[in-house]
């Protein structure tokens, strides 16, 4: 049974994927983002790893989601800005290489040798030793301001540096329409 919600919600997660990233509406691919979130916890779930099932849900689910809709808010885009003018190779070419990465990444995880000195038959298989203890919550603080730290802080910097960036973008936009709407001669309708 596990196997089957696992691959069930695995199917889902790449629908919403493309989803997210083949609508020309922000607001929506943030919507279906949460969707491809809420399955990932999903996935957590029947990986026996409930602690970051509801991080997953918070985490990104709350508060990163609330931070994209503020930054898409923020940016107030028009209907001329969302207008798409891609070329179709490009698109194409684009699919392709996600295809094949996406391949390369399943042929990686499945003939992992750490995935299999774990124990781990299959990715729904019951995991024991080491293994079997990661996705506890003291495991995870351990590995995460011990070994992985650095990222961590690049992490949040990161984050800081968008939220600066979609500011200064916001002003930017502003100061332009301010001065267009003061150089448009008394007579002009505004378009």
């Amino acid at each position: 049974m596990d196997a089957l919600v696992f691959y069930i919600s695995g199917i889902l997660m790449i629908a919403s994927a493309l989803l997210v990233v083949t609508r020309k509406n922000p607001v929506y691919s943030a919507i279906l983002l949460v969707v491809f979130f809420l399955l990932t916890s999903v996935n957590f779930l029947v990986l026996r790893s409930p602690f970051l099932a509801v991080i997953q849900v918070l985490v990104y689910g709350g508060a990163i989601m609330v931070l994209f809709l503020f930054v898409l808010m923020l940016l107030n885009l028009t209907e001329e800005e969302l207008d798409e003018k891609v070329d179709p190779r490009r698109k194409l070419l684009a699919g392709a290489g996600s295809a094949c990465l996406f391949v390369l990444l399943c042929w990686a995880v499945s003939s992992s040798e750490r995935i299999r000195a774990a124990g781990a038959v299959d990715l729904t298989g019951k995991v024991e030793g080491k293994a079997s203890t990661a996705g506890e919550t003291r495991e995870i603080g351990k590995a995460l301001f011990s070994e992985h730290i650095l990222p961590f802080e690049f992490t949040s910097i990161l984050i800081f540096i968008a939220i600066i960036g979609a500011i200064y973008l916001t002003r930017t936009r502003r100061t332009v329409k301010r001065e267009n709407t003061l150089t448009e001669e008394p007579g002009e309708e505004n378009s």
